[in-house]
């Protein structure tokens, strides 16, 4: 049996619920789901951030209704997934995922990417039994207040105590991924894995060669963009992760101050609920091998923008070799950086096309980080900043000045 409690149970620890920090769109569909009979929780990092006193991105909802019952109730609600099916709820541009409780298969099934298939529905106990950590394996009904709680996790989390569930060698065999996503956890976390655990993380990461790029990569990304990045970069490269995905970063230590100035301006961005580009991110760790190569290639070609396409070109070749990178975020970081000499052409017809680019403040940024590194003249980066930071006014002065 799980351990069930309340947040009154629990006033005397840090681990109780903010219930301003629950969207009320997560409250009322769980409030109908249980209206209607069934059980319903909020589950997952969305509790396990809430007991950390960290404001959840995402809110997950487990269920034993079934994704066409869900759909029955919710007429904004919409059934995705083929492998296994998942109800997303939509309020506007925001949404929430439903998913149906779990079980253990009762056929054993491994799939092409070396993840063991799933995919029975099942009680919550069953649920709780196929999650990773224990930490992800809590349940709160909000309605009620109360928290079911299967292996321990808010003591874990209270301890800071990262826990597999079950064998460890055996679930990260069972998908790879978890190998990354306990790196990611120890670093948003400050979690300090065993010895034992590292050794099954540096044993399971040979392995990724078998996960299917697009999940892998998502799963990289995530490691950068939980505000964290600054503490999740330097765990990457004690697992040896810049060889397997960025080896441009492995042996170009002297970007190491450009590349953290970048990690802490996301982590800041994120922390002041501003909006993240990951295509930025990625940027900011190839740049310094783009930059090298335009400078080389300038002296052969004596034009700015044919050397810069050229490095442009020769960086991204290399580097999806080794880890491609995604189309839609290779089409938004190369626009960055070819926007980059255009900021140093102070003409008004010019400063205006350039202002009204749909990547104009992702470019104006890396302008700054660059800036901030002693790359961009300080006098051009204040006239940007005077003009970028002022009314719309005191720009067209700002322009008639240029004319």
């Amino acid at each position: 049996m799980p351990q069930s409690y309340n947040s009154k149970q629990l006033k005397n620890t840090k681990s109780v619920i903010n219930f301003q920090d629950i969207p009320l769109e997560v409250l009322d569909i769980i409030k109908k789901l249980q209206k209607n009979n069934f059980q319903a929780f909020i589950v997952g990092g969305a509790i396990r951030d809430l007991l950390t006193s960290l404001k959840p991105k995402d809110f997950d909802i487990a269920t034993n209704a079934t994704p066409e019952q869900i759909k029955k109730l919710f007429k904004n609600a919409r059934i995705i997934g083929r492998r296994f099916k998942l109800v997303h709820i939509y309020f506007g541009r925001e949404i929430i995922e439903v998913s149906t409780f779990r079980s253990k298969p009762t056929i054993k099934e491994t799939l092409k990417n070396g993840v063991v298939k799933d995919n029975e529905y099942g009680s919550v106990d069953d649920d709780a039994k196929r999650r990773d950590f224990s930490m992800n394996a809590i349940y709160f009904d909000p309605i009620h207040n109360e928290f079911l709680d299967f292996f321990n996790g808010i003591e874990d989390i209270k301890k800071k105590k990262l826990v597999v569930i079950g064998n460890i060698a055996q679930r990260l065999q069972e998908d790879p991924v978890r190998a990354i996503r306990m790196i990611r956890f120890s670093a948003k976390l400050k979690i300090k894995l065993s010895a034992t655990q590292k050794k099954h993380v540096l044993d399971t990461l040979p392995k990724l060669a078998n996960v299917p790029y697009s999940r892998l990569f998502d799963e990289i990304l995530k490691i950068f963009l939980t505000g964290h990045a600054v503490n999740s970069f330097k765990l990457f490269e004690e697992y040896g992760l810049t060889k397997l995905f960025y080896p441009s970063l492995a042996h170009n230590q002297k970007n190491m101050s450009f590349i953290m100035q970048g990690l802490k301006n996301t982590d800041d961005r994120i922390h002041n609920n501003k909006s993240i580009n990951p295509a930025y991110l990625i940027g900011v760790f190839l740049w310094r091998d783009v930059k090298d190569l335009w400078e080389k290639k300038l002296r052969e070609h004596h034009h700015l923008i044919p050397a810069l396409n050229d490095a442009i070109e020769n960086i991204i070749k290399k580097q999806n070799k080794t880890f491609p990178l995604q189309k839609r975020m290779m089409v938004t970081m190369t626009e960055i950086w070819r926007l980059q000499p255009r900021f140093e052409k102070l003409k008004k017809n010019r400063v205006i096309r350039l202002f009204s680019h749909p990547r104009f403040r992702a470019a104006y940024d890396f302008m700054l980080l660059r800036s901030s590194q002693s790359e961009v003249n300080n006098e051009l980066s204040s006239w940007w900043i005077k003009f970028v930071e002022t009314s719309d006014e005191d720009r067209k002065v700002i322009l008639n000045k240029l004319s």
